[in-house]
């Protein structure tokens, strides 16, 4: 009865749809992974040069941003190692072909992804896998360096799989560590959690007991003890983000189904096997977002992706839901079902309350458009800029608007140039500056995403606009300040462009 419910809701949804507006929304995450553990998305080889891969990142960036994607999840920790400069882990082999080798010549890929993610106006999310140690034990060499070799009473080993012991309380406290010193020292925007907490094969069964009896505390079921492991570890964390750099977002991306019960489900529970406990982190706030990897298509029979979507917008209250969509299957050339899987699952996304984005796994479908996903994007779901939602609980208060717009036409189009208002606070120090332009007879309203030309960084005070310039047309141009939140300035710069002649 649940299930079938959960279906009417749905379509409901989907009815309420065709009444509402057509404008595009102005806030919405179009976010995608970028995954560096095998040398999924980036880099393409480890043992490409550092100026190979350098060029092949800015390629990738230039195009996820011309489909219209504004936030990166970007892999920097895939085994307990580093794409970035570490004094606690040692260099990822899938960077450099091996472990603890630093790019030769030096570059920081974090530093990098940071700047170039910035530079276009996107997010950067830096994403850790917190547990996982070694992927598959004998791929390649172990630093001297890495925790198995440093702290081998930390490790859980799983036949070749290694992992962190969620149970040791010195475990959560490196894992801690970790996040901290990447918020401390680089201009993130987010800190991004993946789904691996306990492994999914084989299932852990008594390889945790000795740090059982020794941590057990007032947990006497094992099941209830895992599970707090993992919810106190994402505490840890959240509260060592907030204590460095609260402007810093936190979220996970945890497998689609925690329990079947919920959705009338049959699937894999993460729940009673990852350990993975959701409800809870929303419950208590210790994430700000969770991006459920609903990789499934409409219609199936064991996990309904549009049964899932609204039970996970009923469950998220106020932190922020994200979809994960499995983007390389359904936009795959081999992929038999449903062609239009990924846009019907956009619209879903669009017409359901609580759902405000879409995170596509992976970044190579868009940057090497899949089936023509880039072209969709671009052309259709994403044709207009969005920018990010707002965070309610961490920072709201807008910038000041930009000063003493001025315009000047000629041959080639119309000149824009602004100033910086005074100083701000450093939670609302200016990021970017949006412009908008209208047209003769439309109204100044800076809630439609349709009327932004551009946007800026703000160490730039000028933007040429190269129109075509007719004599019956009139333009009025608005210039917007945003944060790093995204909290936008009131539209108070303001200039009525009226061509010579009139």
């Amino acid at each position: 009865m649940k299930n079938i419910l959960l279906v009417l809701l749905a379509l409901c949804f989907l009815t309420d749809s065709l009444l509402a507006s057509d404008l595009p929304p102005k806030r919405e995450m179009r976010a995608a992974w970028v995954a560096t553990v095998a040398n999924i998305d980036w880099p393409s080889s480890r043992y490409a040069s550092s100026g190979e891969q350098i060029s092949e990142l800015v390629n990738m960036f230039d195009k996820l941003h011309a489909a219209g994607i504004n936030a990166i999840m970007f892999q920097v920790r895939t085994e307990c190692d580093a794409l970035y400069e570490s004094s606690i882990e040692p260099w990822s082999y899938w960077l450099t072909g091996k472990q603890g080798k630093s790019p030769d010549p030096f570059f920081d890929p974090l530093a990098f992804a940071v700047a170039e993610a910035h530079n276009r106006g996107m997010e950067l999310h830096a994403w850790f896998n917190p547990y996982r140690a070694v992927k598959n034990e004998g791929e390649y060499e172990v630093s001297a360096e890495h925790v198995t070799q440093k702290h081998p009473d930390w490790i859980l080993t799983f036949g070749k799989y290694k992992m962190l012991d969620p149970g040791m309380h010195e475990v959560k406290d490196f894992i801690a560590s970790v996040v901290s010193d990447v918020v401390r020292r680089y201009d993130i925007d987010g800190v991004h959690f993946d789904d691996y907490f306990y492994p999914y094969s084989p299932k852990v069964s008594t390889e945790d007991l000795h740090t059982y009896e020794k941590y057990k505390d007032n947990f006497p079921d094992i099941h209830d003890w895992r599970r707090n492991n993992i919810n106190s570890m994402v505490a840890q964390v959240y509260d060592s983000i907030n204590a460095i750099r609260p402007a810093v977002k936190f979220g996970i991306s945890p497998f689609g189904i925690v329990q079947n019960k919920y959705a009338g489900t049959d699937g894999f529970n993460s729940y009673d096997i990852l350990y993975c406990d959701p409800l809870t982190w929303i419950k208590d706030k210790t994430v700000d977002y969770v991006t459920p990897q609903i990789y499934w298509e409409i219609g199936k029979k064991v996990a309904d992706y549009e049964v899932l979507l609204p039970w996970w917008a009923s469950v998220t209250g106020d932190r922020h839901l994200y979809i994960g969509h499995f983007s390389s299957r359904f936009a795959a050339k081999n992929w038999t079902g449903n062609k239009a899987e990924m846009g019907d699952q956009i619209r879903m996304n669009r017409v359901t309350p609580n759902v405000l984005g879409s995170v596509f796994f992976s970044a190579k479908s868009i940057s090497n458009n899949y089936s023509g996903f880039a072209d969709t994007l671009r052309n259709s779901f994403y044709k207009y800029p969005a920018f990010p939602p707002i965070f309610d609980w961490k920072d709201t208060a807008s910038p000041k608007a930009p000063i003493n717009l001025n315009a000047f036409g000629d041959s080639t189009g119309i000149l824009l140039r602004w100033e910086k208002p005074a100083e701000e606070e450093s939670t609302n120090k200016i990021r970017y500056y949006a412009i908008y332009r209208f047209e003769t007879g439309e109204p100044d309203d800076i809630s439609d995403v349709r009327k932004i030309i551009k946007m800026v960084r703000s160490n730039r005070h000028v933007f040429k606009d190269y129109i075509q310039l007719e004599d019956q047309k009139e333009f009025t141009y608005v210039v917007t300040s945003l944060d790093r939140l995204y909290n936008e300035s009131p539209p108070d710069a303001v200039f009525h462009f009226t061509p010579v002649g009139r």
